[in-house]
């Protein structure tokens, strides 16, 4: 019996020590799932189990408690809203994000206009750039870091020469602002 277990070992080596080494590497892997995994997925299903129920008190919540809190966020975005007055210090803040990427800049135009029923004051800018695609992705992660209320309404990129890697890009922004002293 061993003489023979011998033979077939020393017939059919290059097809055994394979399965042996796939056979080791399958116990390895299931004392790895069992010995780390398992522990692990257990603790996220029990910490997303309580975000779960976290969300749905919040949903319970009181309707004052609801108001109350949307009342103190309107009041911190109103804080963020600058002036009137600042709109030049905001446009400036555009035209250095797009000066420091590298940016070329074209035309501005504003137009002003006041916000129904809020104590508001948007300027609408259309504003054509150019440059590389790198730097004009750079102007437009720089305009959302922008403290104030800049909303990016429109990107329009066009590029006439497909050899040059000049792109032209037309940018619609709405600058939000509060009215008064």
């Amino acid at each position: 019996m061993i003489q023979t277990f011998q033979e077939i070992l020393r017939q059919k080596k290059r097809l055994i020590i394979p399965l042996a080494v796939l056979l080791l590497l399958n116990v390895t892997l299931l004392l790895i799932a069992g010995i780390y995994q398992d522990p692990l997925l257990t603790t996220l299903g029990t910490r997303l189990t309580e975000l779960r129920g976290q969300v749905a008190a919040a949903g319970n919540r009181d309707i004052a408690t609801v108001y109350r809190q949307g009342k103190t966020d309107l009041e911190t975005l109103l804080q963020i809203v600058p002036l009137k007055r600042k709109f030049p210090v905001v446009l400036g803040e555009i035209m250095e994000a797009a000066h420091n990427e590298g940016v070329a800049t074209g035309n501005v135009t504003y137009k002003p206009s006041a916000v129904k029923d809020e104590n508001l004051f948007s300027y609408n800018i259309t504003m054509t750039v150019s440059g590389n695609y790198a730097e004009l992705k750079s102007f437009i992660a720089n305009l959302q870091q922008i403290r104030q209320l800049v909303v990016v309404d429109q990107i329009a990129m066009s590029n006439t020469n497909p050899f040059a890697e000049s792109i032209n890009m037309e940018l619609r922004l709405t600058v939000y602002l509060r009215e008064g002293a």
